[in-house]
Parts: structure tokens; C-alpha cells; sequence
């Protein structure tokens, strides 16, 4: 008797080994989880448009690779997050973003300026973002530090050849452009999450997320966002609340039993105190606005659906509305764009 309970408890101790070896498995960070493509375009809203945040581009991947290597900046972001929002336990998980954001007013046809109407504004970017999941799994902290070039020429030349493959003509105003000829910028941004309704079945998860941000865009904001249908992915890997213009890079999760398929919505609102696409920075800018001109709260709405395309890819559409980000003029309208994403899990 005593030797089958010697045996029984050698055999409970080699599975709770495995099981503590498979939680320590899925904590650890892989060097390249997955990859994301991102294509912006306010005519994947429907209708003629082009103006306001006319399109973006860019090209995320996540993992340990996106923590160390091509000039990281994540120890910046890492030493900031120490100094605003330090989390003890819990995971941490890394993404990087490479990217291009273009806004044009209503006229992109004449080469003079448009004084009544949103200026011509670009960004070339790239962001190091951090996911930190506290222990309790229903708290989540997302941060970001963005680098760029505001007003780069190389806009002109990519707009003009998006035109001329759908057989439009070229834009004519990109002299006027914000910070024309280029200038540097920067930006850092923190957000938290929180899980209010996980359901036991994962068909629906509710997350609250409150943000803040300093530099080219210096803000504050609080969302609601909801998922319906087959869910597989943790609740705070997927965060459209954090879609600034273009998504926030979040780190792609692997683990994924069978394939996804859902519905995503959510609400918005945000108090801006500075907008650099429309007031400009130290630069001379033909056209430009004043604090007094730009509306202080601005809401978003999305709708967007998730699916799978292959075992470890998936495709996503979100139709994105937001209220006018200017007091008067042609530029004070509202704002309609959609995006396309595609990722792989490696």
C-alpha cells in the first residue's frame, strides 16, 4: 500500500510539473509572434472622398524581436512606463509599427493654399508599444512611444501614385502641407484597460479603457468597446479603442485552439488640447490653427468584423465615424474611414 502511495504521489507531482511547465510555456514572450498589415482609406467608407485623415499605411509585428532589435525604443517607453504606471507581476508583451498617416482638405485639385479648409498634413512614423497584464487578468496597461517626421515631400509621391493607379488626378497642395520640407516629432501614450464582462462561453467580452497622451497629439479620452461571436484571443489583445487615425500596434497572441470569428463596436470620447496635424509645431506652416479653432471633445464610433482566413491568419474591416475636429469652416465635418488588417500568427 505504502509503495502505491509512493508511486501515486511521484505521478501527482510529474503532472503538476507539466502543468506549471505549460503556464511558464505560454508566459514567454516568443521572438516574432506574428505580423500585421494595415491599410487606411476614407474610400473604404463608401462614396467619393478624399480628405480629412485620407489614408495611412503600416506594418507591425510583435515579439521579443520587436523589444531588441531595429533601433528599439523601447527602453525609452520602458522608462517612462517606470516613472507613470509601474505594475508588479503580472506579463508583458511587445509590438512595433512602422507606418505613413496623410490628411488632406476637401480641394486636393488647386496648388494654392486652402484657408478655410483642414491643411495638408503627413506623418512618417515608427511606434514601440508595450502590453503589460497584471495578474489578475482583468487589468491591462498599454503603452506606446512614437517617433516620426512630420511634412516629408515623400507623401506627395506616394499620394500621387495611389492616384494614378485608380486613375484619378494627383493632389496639387502638398507645398502647404504642415511643417512643409519636414520636421521631427514624437509622442507618448498610456492607456488602461479593464475587463467589465468576460462571458464563460467566450462570446462576448466588454473592456472600459481610459488613455492619456503627450506630443504631436496631447490628449485624454475614455472608451467602451464590446466583441460578439467566437472569441479565441485574450480581451486585451485586440483594442480598436486605441485607434488614433491609424491602430495602435498590439502584440498578435498565438494561442489559438480553433478559428475566430466576431463582431466589434465601440464608443469613444475624447478632450484634445493639442493637435499637431492641424495646428502645426515650431515650423512655419501656410496653413495652421489656433487652439480656439479646434473642437475640445471629439467622438469616435466603429463597427468591425474579425474573421479567419487561414489557420493562423485573419482578416479584419472596421468602419471608423468621428465629429468634426475643427469650430468652423469647410473643415468643420465629420470624419468617415475604414480599415483593412491582415495578420499571421507564426
Amino acid at each position: 500500500m505504502g509503495t502505491v502511495n509512493k508511486y501515486g504521489k511521484a505521478a501527482a507531482l510529474a503532472l503538476a510539473a507539466l502543468l506549471a511547465t505549460n503556464a511558464l510555456a505560454e508566459q514567454v514572450e516568443p521572438q516574432m509572434s506574428g505580423i500585421r498589415v494595415q491599410l487606411d482609406n476614407d474610400l473604404f467608407a463608401g462614396g467619393e472622398r478624399d480628405r480629412d485623415y485620407t489614408g495611412g499605411f503600416a506594418v507591425s509585428f510583435s515579439g521579443t524581436d520587436a523589444r531588441d532589435r531595429y533601433l528599439s525604443l523601447d527602453p525609452a517607453l520602458a522608462a517612462l512606463d517606470a516613472l507613470t504606471s509601474p505594475v508588479e507581476g503580472g506579463t508583458t508583451r511587445h509590438a512595433r509599427q512602422f507606418g505613413l498617416m496623410v490628411f488632406t482638405p476637401r480641394d486636393v485639385l488647386t496648388s494654392a493654399p486652402v484657408q478655410n479648409d483642414r491643411p495638408y498634413a503627413s506623418l512618417l512614423f515608427s511606434t514601440n508599444s508595450r502590453v503589460r497584464v497584471e495578474s489578475n487578468d482583468r487589468t491591462a496597461w498599454t503603452s506606446s512611444l512614437t517617433v516620426g517626421v512630420l511634412g516629408l515631400p515623400l507623401t506627395e509621391r506616394v499620394h500621387s501614385a495611389v492616384h494614378e493607379l485608380v486613375g484619378s488626378e494627383s493632389p496639387r497642395g502638398y507645398d502647404h502641407q504642415i511643417s512643409a520640407g519636414g520636421e521631427p516629432t514624437a509622442r507618448y501614450t498610456l492607456a488602461r484597460q479593464y475587463l467589465l464582462v468576460a462571458h464563460p462561453t467566450s462570446q462576448l467580452d466588454v473592456k472600459a479603457t481610459v488613455q492619456g497622451s503627450v506630443g504631436f497629439l496631447t490628449e485624454t479620452s475614455a472608451a467602451l468597446t464590446m466583441r460578439f461571436g467566437r472569441i479565441e484571443t485574450p480581451w486585451w489583445s485586440f483594442a480598436p479603442e486605441l485607434t488614433d487615425y491609424i491602430a495602435a500596434p498590439l502584440p498578435i497572441d498565438v494561442r489559438r485552439a480553433r478559428a475566430e470569428m466576431y463582431l466589434h463596436a465601440g464608443l469613444r470620447v475624447k478632450a484634445r488640447a493639442y493637435n499637431a496635424f492641424l495646428q502645426g509645431q515650431f515650423r512655419d506652416s501656410t496653413v495652421r490653427y489656433s487652439f480656439d479653432e479646434i473642437e475640445p471633445i471629439v467622438a469616435e464610433a466603429w463597427l468591425g468584423v474579425v474573421t479567419q482566413l487561414f489557420e493562423n491568419t485573419q482578416v479584419s474591416y472596421t468602419l471608423n465615424y468621428q465629429t468634426a475636429e475643427l469650430r468652423e469652416g469647410l473643415a468643420n465635418r465629420e470624419a468617415l474611414w475604414g480599415a483593412v488588417q491582415l495578420s499571421h500568427s507564426f
